[in-house]
């Protein structure tokens, strides 16, 4: 099944910008950030980009989980759970061995815990709010672009 690269585009698209704003926004929340603005920015970046290829091996999930590349659309409540459920996964793997296990970044005092887990509560959020907002946001842009005529 070939995936067109224009979706893969426009997963990006969305993804890569709303991650790098969540990442900017929660920084705060972080200790071991650089003190530098631009040096903080460019980490959040790095983490932009980490959560982009996180997104795609999502797509990637969904895409062999339910054999449609077009899975994220219409939006289906049992499909988006299971991809978001992977997301929150993935993502509470990667916050504990990073701040656990290499001892990369640790949380501000105010940034809450999840029990049971020991990671923050913001990196399990950004995945319960901006995985389906992006596939959503993905399937609307699929459905109002233009459809090119086909040839034969």
């Amino acid at each position: 099944m070939m995936v067109p690269a224009g979706t893969i585009l426009r997963l990006l698209g969305i993804a890569l910008p709303a991650n790098f704003a969540w990442e900017m926004l929660q920084a705060p929340a972080f200790t071991g950030m650089p003190d530098d603005w631009f040096l903080a920015t460019l980490a959040c970046a790095q983490a932009t980009v980490g959560d982009g290829i996180i997104m795609l091996g999502l797509f990637t999930l969904g895409v062999v989980t339910f054999r449609d590349w077009r899975w994220f659309s219409p939006p289906r409540l049992g499909r988006y759970g299971i991809i978001v459920l992977a997301g929150v996964a993935v993502q509470v793997v990667m916050e504990w061995t990073m701040a656990h296990g290499l001892g990369r970044w640790g949380y501000a005092g105010f940034h809450p815990i999840v029990p049971l887990l020991g990671v923050g509560l913001l990196p399990v959020l950004q995945a319960v709010v901006l995985v389906p907002l992006v596939f959503w946001g993905v399937g609307r842009w699929e459905c109002h672009r233009p459809r090119r005529p086909r040839s034969g």
